[in-house]
């Protein structure tokens, strides 16, 4: 099953995102350089927690207190606080989507960043590229020879960027990697999104076996246009880590 496939590599993806990050912060804090992280707290954190509410709101849940920025030396760098009617169903699925919304939020604010900063680049045409091959995989190994390939774009488009100007392109680096660094949901987030998600499968069960209503097209152009902004993008995560670490080592 396609979907199933797709959706099973976007986990996938987004856990190796969160181990990337957590080690990239265990070495901050070995090198005594943690609050180093706060550089891309400005853009990323505001991002994932705008996120995090604006779902809140479309979910019908009450929002209590925002904070979309605090840099208190805590790991918490923000946070949506909310309740929500548990005899409701439409908010008990909304839970699976506040959780997983700074996913979305993210990639969909880098697709526009990046096209706002680059109006005449084709970015749209990267994705759907991408898109198009995700679609057409059957295999984890199909997909890693997708991944392959869009690491090498993603580098014929990194020279690309740098030769049309230096200073736009460390704008557009930074902003992608400050978003991108803090795309993952936390660990209470995603508490919320597993209660929620058992609530929405109930409900798309019901929706496929009783009132014949099939959602799965809508799903899987969803999750292949995720996937594929976050394998544009994956490459500058890598690279900004690798910077911050190395800073971080060569600082006094």
């Amino acid at each position: 099953m396609q979907l199933l496939l797709l959706f099973s590599i976007f986990i996938g993806m987004l856990v190796l995102v969160r181990q990337l990050e957590v080690f990239a912060a265990s070495k901050l804090a070995q090198y005594g350089k943690y609050r180093l992280r706060y550089l891309t707290a400005f853009i990323g954190t505001p991002v994932h927690e705008l996120s995090h509410a604006l779902l809140c709101v479309l979910a019908r849940h009450k929002i209590h207190e925002i904070k979309l920025l605090q840099l208190n030396g805590s790991s918490q760098l923000g946070y949506v606080h909310h309740s929500f009617n548990p005899k409701s169903l439409y908010q008990q699925c909304g839970r699976f989507f506040i959780g997983i919304a700074p996913v979305f939020g993210g990639l969909l604010t880098m697709a526009i960043m990046s096209k706002i900063i680059y109006p005449h680049y084709g970015f749209g045409q990267l994705v759907g590229a991408n898109q198009n091959k995700l679609l057409a995989i059957s295999s984890v190994s199909g997909y890693l020879d997708v991944f392959a390939q869009n690491i090498g774009h993603a580098l014929a488009l990194f020279t690309e960027l740098f030769n049309q100007g230096k200073l736009k392109f460390i704008v557009w680096f930074f902003a992608m990697a400050s978003i991108t660094s803090h795309i993952c949901p936390s660990a209470s987030d995603m508490k919320g999104a597993a209660i929620g998600a058992l609530f929405l499968s109930a409900l798309l069960a019901f929706l496929f076996f009783v009132v014949n209503i099939n959602l799965y097209s809508i799903a899987l152009t969803t999750i292949s246009l995720l996937l594929g902004i976050l394998m544009l993008f994956f490459l500058v995560l890598i690279i900004y880590f690798l910077l911050i670490i190395v800073i971080a080592r060569l600082l006094p």
